[in-house]
């Protein structure tokens, strides 16, 4: 059986740094000869990711190791981009193939595989991590202009896992003004800024309470050790229901918030996608009559879809 011959100890440090991949320079300016390398790869021993960056050992590589090896496939200036980047951050939990990498627009192009996804920009990026990966926030940004339809998710995402603010995509986004939904996406983060944190609040702000003229309710008001959604200054709390963390514990913790309302004599109504997406003017409504038997005196106005009944 074949033995792998012994390697300097910074050689070995470096591989456990990247995940167990090194590049062919890095190998030979350790003093490993070139016959080792082929001897190596030969054996079984190691493996031959792309040309000159090998994986030092014989197992099969994991994602962090493509996700090095695409990186020092790219060369120098490189990151990982796109939902790769958002994993590395936390932000994701799936470890998707092909890995997206960015590279400087001056850089050498490589063709895209089932690992790698290549891409070149003439913008500056900053990286970050032993492992070069865009910031959120150009990650985030540069998903939206590849998915635009998607642009409120990858938002509340980040901004959910306390890994961006408003602010710091906002920034992000001036750095890239051909930016091809710079303007969804500046509404966007100024509707974020008024404490919509998911996709359903954004619906009820645009398409509930704007579109008719409503002012927004307060967003995320802590009440008896509680938060709501939605508080109306008259005493309704409006809940929205988007289902993730309203499942299993959040459920109960639901529960517990809407009898802790009750027992405070505190109206709730609950809406999700279906009622907000579909009926935003049968649930405008339904709020303003709540409302209006709490002693609201305002107006709602007809949308451009309207059904409204005055």
């Amino acid at each position: 059986m074949p033995t792998q011959p012994l390697l300097p100890d910074s050689l070995q440090n470096l591989a456990r740094i990247q995940a167990g991949v090194l590049t062919r320079e890095q190998i030979l300016g350790h003093g490993v000869s070139q016959a080792t390398i082929d001897r190596l790869i030969g054996t079984q021993l190691w493996s031959r990711l792309s040309q000159g960056v090998y994986l030092a050992h014989a197992l099969n590589p994991d994602w962090l190791s493509l996700a090095w090896a695409g990186t020092l496939t790219a060369g120098p200036g490189s990151a990982v981009g796109g939902r790769a980047a958002l994993h590395l951050a936390g932000v994701l939990n799936d470890e998707e193939l092909p890995i997206s990498i960015v590279q400087p627009a001056m850089s050498h192009w490589h063709q895209g595989s089932g690992w790698w996804q290549f891409s070149r920009t003439k913008v500056p990026f900053r990286t970050v991590g032993d492992l070069p990966r865009l910031r959120v926030e150009r990650a985030v940004i540069d998903l939206c202009a590849r998915e635009p339809h998607e642009s409120v998710n990858w938002v509340t995402l980040a901004i959910n896992s306390r890994r961006a603010s408003p602010r710091s995509l906002r920034e992000a986004l001036a750095e890239l003004p051909r930016h091809p939904a710079r303007r969804q996406l500046a509404e966007i983060l100024a509707d974020v800024g008024q404490g919509a944190e998911s996709p359903l609040e954004l619906v009820y702000l645009r398409d509930v309470e704007r579109a008719h003229g409503m002012k927004p309710g307060r967003r995320q008001v802590q009440s008896g050790g509680f938060r709501c959604d939605i508080y109306y200054e008259e005493g309704l709390v409006v809940e929205l229901d988007g289902r993730r963390g309203h499942e299993g514990i959040g459920a109960f913790r639901d529960m517990d918030r809407d009898n802790y309302h009750v027992m405070q004599g505190t109206p709730t109504l609950r809406y999700g996608w279906a009622h907000c997406s579909a009926e935003p003017c049968s649930v405008v409504a339904q709020v303003a009559a709540v409302r209006r038997q709490l002693g609201w005196t305002g107006q709602i106005k007809h949308c451009s879809r309207c059904r409204l009944a005055d």
